[in-house]
């Protein structure tokens, strides 16, 4: 095995090779997305609705829808013309099934490369791992990215050919670094295995290899260099590359810790190897009409579930093995820890669930990790360092829920503070109001008074009538009890109708949805219609503002709101430092329902807040 000096010596060797992966312009260039759904766009559509402005701005060069059913196509405008292969635009990640690069002049798009995984690794525009196409001439660029009914985590950038070689050469050094690891491991394993005649090498090796090649394929290196004419393969090569290690690693484990004896689990790992076999072989039987249908979709969610379902049973046989002071048990223990951890990772990437990773951890890290596991089986030490971080991973999780609930606990005394001041408005107050009106309604028709005194109490009977309904209206914008009789519509309403009132700022609503009052929803209307009020109060008091929109949208699956104003605007990265003006509480509420917020400056001035809230059911 490697030693503890051999270790130190690589890190300081990666220290000296891991560069940032590209130079980006000094000036961030502009590019425009459009989501089709349909997958029926021509390029002439495409550039009929860019140039109608129908294509979304990014505002950053990344975009992770992660599993989708839909093309995109992704928009560039070349502001000059420049020298043949100059610059570049780079489109990734490495794994995009099809992609249509198009250049348009005077409304008419000349195809000019087509490439992808669904075609031989010689159609690239450069012959280097990722996508990189010219775009020398002036004019747009369109590129139509198909990689439907699968997972995809897209950027783009434009970089000088140079950069880019130079960036990739980088990136295949510490890859070849890795790659002469394993093999010294693989080579290690075989000397053995002749030594011995012991299958437990023959899994070993077996484990490791199997590993390495979805690290290759995932890093887009083994289409280039092992696979690089047969398309067919390169979209199935990660998956089964995932699943083959999880079949060895348990072959492994079996003879590595020999204490596996039950019966139960010896059946359970044997059904399941079984099921993952027969995934292999449907992964390979599937053609590109395949890829389109829900079977491949749902075997690339099935992937990570029962990789995750693997994991959790060979850790929980390691921690018992351990616990009866199974030293190699606690050797592997330490080792697929640090598996786990990168396994985490990249479930998630693929999922979308994580915006972004850094780049040598999301393209690197589980190559790190297959060989830091060897490492690992002649140290031990690194078990007790995945304990501390377990541990200290669960206390955080105790605090953060302690947090929620004492959140959630001064919401609920805050509504019902609020509830209580509305009623009395409304049952008290309200009712006083039109008995005083009744009053004066019947002293001025039965005729007992002279006509200027008539008059006076047609003016009294009517300015009761007025603070009689601003009462109303008042205790209707306070009380959520009030949004089950009256509906979450018609209460924001009243609300945007009292603040309008004012003069002070003209407010726009618009509504879409909440047709009718759902009680399962209840704690979600009273939310956003506090969110709105708490919104709405600070755009009067301290913005300026004398414009405001307000856009709710009910979903199947979520609630959005959209508040955008015309006033002094503030910088979204002060938000935090903003506790005075309520943004505190808006951010509490939409925390307590797992939701999202993001503050926008607006254009010419002004504020766009946005916020989404999952609808979750059966909640615990």
């Amino acid at each position: 095995m490697v030693s503890n000096r051999y270790l130190c010596l690589l890190i300081i060797l990666f220290a000296g090779v891991i560069q940032p992966s590209y130079a980006q312009p000094a000036s961030q260039p502009e590019f425009y997305l459009y989501e089709d759904s349909s997958k029926s766009l021509t390029t002439a559509d495409a550039t009929r609705l860019f140039q109608q402005g129908k294509f979304s701005k990014t505002n950053n060069q990344s975009y992770n829808p992660g599993f989708t059913k839909s093309i995109f196509w992704l928009a560039y405008s070349n502001a000059i013309d420049r020298p043949a292969d100059s610059l570049l635009l780079a489109i990734g990640h490495h794994h995009i099934n099809r992609i249509h690069f198009y250049y348009v002049n005077d409304s008419s798009a000349a195809l000019q490369f087509i490439t992808g995984d669904y075609f031989p690794f010689s159609q690239r525009p450069v012959n280097a791992t990722g996508f990189y196409f010219p775009i020398n001439k002036k004019g747009l660029y369109l590129a139509q990215i198909d990689k439907s009914n699968e997972s995809l985590q897209l950027s783009f950038y434009p970089v000088s050919k140079t950069e880019a070689l130079a960036a990739e050469t980088k990136q295949k050094t510490i890859m070849a670094i890795f790659t002469g690891m394993i093999l010294l491991l693989v080579i290690f394993g075989i000397y053995l295995l002749c030594i011995s005649r012991s299958i437990i090498y023959l899994w070993y090796i077996l484990y490791i290899g199997t590993g390495w090649l979805w690290v290759l394929s995932n890093a887009g290196l083994g289409f280039e260099y092992i696979w690089p004419n047969q398309p067919w393969f390169a979209s199935k090569a990660r998956p089964v590359f995932a699943i083959a290690p999880l079949i060895f690693s348990v072959l492994f484990l079996i003879k590595y810790i020999g204490t596996v004896k039950s019966k139960r689990l010896l059946f359970v790992f044997k059904t399941t190897n079984i099921i993952l076999l027969a995934c292999i072989l449907a992964i390979l039987l599937f053609n590109e009409n395949g890829y389109q249908s829900s079977w491949w979709l749902y075997i690339q969610y099935f992937i990570p579930l029962i990789s995750l379902l693997y994991v959790i049973i060979i850790v929980t046989v390691l921690i018992i093995s351990s616990i009866r002071g199974n030293r190699p048990a606690m050797f592997y223990l330490a080792g697929i820890l640090t598996l786990i951890i990168m396994a985490l990772m990249q479930i998630s990437f693929s999922l979308g669930s994580l915006g972004s990773l850094s780049n040598f951890f999301s393209s690197y890290g589980l190559g790190l990790g297959y060989v830091m596991e060897a490492i690992i089986l002649t140290a031990g030490l690194v078990y007790r360092f995945n304990q501390y971080r377990l541990e200290k991973e669960k206390l955080l999780i105790e605090m953060n829920k302690r947090q929620e609930e004492n959140t959630q606990i001064l919401i609920e005394v805050q509504q019902s503070e609020r509830s209580q001041v509305a009623n009395q408005l409304h049952d008290v107050a309200g009712s006083l109001l039109s008995a005083a009106k009744l009053n004066l309604s019947s002293l001025r028709e039965k005729g007992i008074i002279n006509e200027t005194a008539n008059l006076h109490v047609a003016k009294a009977e009517e300015a009761v009538g007025l603070v009689s309904d601003m009462v109303r209206n008042l205790s209707h914008a306070l009380s959520p009890v009030m949004l089950e009789k009256v509906g979450f519509k018609t209460s924001l309403e009243k609300v945007v109708a009292i603040v309008n009132a004012s003069g002070k700022v003209n407010i726009q609503l618009l509504t879409i949805g909440f047709e009718q009052y759902e009680t399962g929803l209840g704690k979600y209307y009273t939310a956003l219609y506090g969110i709105v009020y708490e919104l709405l109060n600070n755009i009067v008091k301290h913005s300026g503002a004398r414009n405001v929109l307000v856009q709710v949208t009910e979903d199947a699956d979520c609630f959005s709101l959209m508040v955008e104003d015309d006033g002094m605007g503030i910088v979204p990265e002060m938000m935090d430092e903003k506790k005075t003006l309520g943004i505190s509480g808006i951010r509490s509420k939409v925390d307590s329902l797992k939701g999202l917020i993001a503050f926008d400056a607006n254009k010419p001035q002004g504020l766009i807040v946005t916020i989404e809230i999952p609808i979750i059911n059966n909640e615990n």
